[in-house]
């Protein structure tokens, strides 16, 4: 035999290891982002429901909107100021950042009146007003 053609005992061990090691991290880098995005849809819409629940109607106007640079599924991610009007509560501005459909972003703009849903428990808390759009 060849002394180049050996493979010895340790020398398949190093790549038996290098191959489960390389395979553990890539079902790792794949298994981890798909946990996290399931159990973030799975908190986003457990708050949708809890809002869809307790929620208020109202109005907001749209005073400022700033895009974050952000692009989720080639939607913006856009920072907005809304000042919020509810029945029996006197008119109040919260800032809330959001993802935007490119089809729904002409209903965002400086000025528009948009409907929303608030927890009347916290209404100044962002995660607490959902943006209605048709």
């Amino acid at each position: 035999m060849e002394p180049g053609l050996v493979i010895t005992g340790v020398t398949f061990a190093i790549i038996c290891l290098s191959l489960v090691c390389t395979l553990t991290i890539t079902a790792a880098a794949i298994a981890i982002p798909i946990f996290i995005l399931r159990k973030m849809s799975a908190n986003n819409r457990q708050r949708a429901e809890e809002l869809a629940a307790v929620g208020v109607k109202g109005e907001a106007t749209i005073l400022a909107i700033q895009d974050t640079g952000m692009r989720i599924n080639d939607n913006p991610r856009v920072a907005m100021v809304l000042e919020v009007h509810l029945p029996n509560m006197p008119a109040y501005q919260v800032q809330k950042t959001i993802t935007i459909s490119i089809v729904q972003l002409a209903q965002v703009q400086v000025g528009a009146i948009v409907g929303v849903l608030v927890d009347p428990s916290a209404p100044n808390n962002p995660d607490k007003v959902g943006i209605l759009l048709r």
